[in-house]
């Protein structure tokens, strides 16, 4: 029991580089416009697997790597942040799955600052469950105008919840401990005794070869 509620989970990666051409306002289908001028990146981490009961954390992070945009797009793309306020807007759904905070999360996204979200899972049933995390750009025109939404990354992501003959991991590791501390409890006399019997051997040992020496 200890030893299953105790082994750390997998955990799996997705990281994906956006260029301007995903991070622009859409304004009547034209091409360019007022975009985010240096390319993020975006890493979603969480866990493949999760114990009844445990708490496990989903990390979104939108983080600015100041690479050159590619040759094709540039001259085409206005500093989006001449006209606009930025937020991110996050979202993690998945069935199966207690999630914190809330949907959505809103953070705004300040020129070349990094953003990070995070959610706190718990799953109360085994299972295989799957979940979708969405990232978009919401834009606040400065003029007053309604925001302009734009989705800019989709995850999908499968969490396996599993137990221990219907056990929990807290209470695994409850049990297990309690089992551990009793077997000790059990087997303190024996490690006793037995400790005795080495030290009489090891003294009597040591008193052989001093009157061997005497002699």
């Amino acid at each position: 029991m200890l030893a299953w509620a105790s082994l750390p989970i997998k955990r799996q990666v997705d990281i994906q580089l956006l260029q301007p051409s995903l991070l622009r306002v859409r304004l009547n289908g034209q091409e360019g416009g007022p975009a985010l001028l240096n390319p993020p990146q975006v890493r979603l981490q969480w866990p493949s697997s999760l114990r009844i009961g445990d708490q496990a954390v989903i990390l979104l992070n939108f983080t600015s790597v100041h690479q050159d945009i590619p040759s094709p797009e540039k001259g085409i793309y206005s500093d989006v942040y001449d006209n606009y306020n930025i937020m991110l807007e996050a979202r993690f759904e998945i069935v199966g799955i207690r999630v914190e905070p809330a949907n959505p999360v809103r953070e705004s996204l300040l020129p070349g600052q990094s953003v990070s979200f995070r959610w706190e899972i718990t799953a109360d049933q085994a299972g295989d469950n799957t979940g979708n995390v969405w990232l978009s750009l919401r834009f606040l025109p400065l003029d007053g105008k309604p925001p302009i939404q734009e989705p800019v990354f989709a995850s999908m992501l499968g969490i396996h919840s599993s137990s221990l003959f219907g056990l929990s991991g807290p209470v695994a590791r409850l049990l297990g401990g309690v089992g551990v501390v009793l077997s000790l409890l059990l087997v303190f006399n024996d490690m006793i005794r037995w400790w005795r019997k080495i030290v009489t051997i090891k003294h009597t040992h040591d008193s052989k070869e001093l009157i061997n020496n005497d002699a």
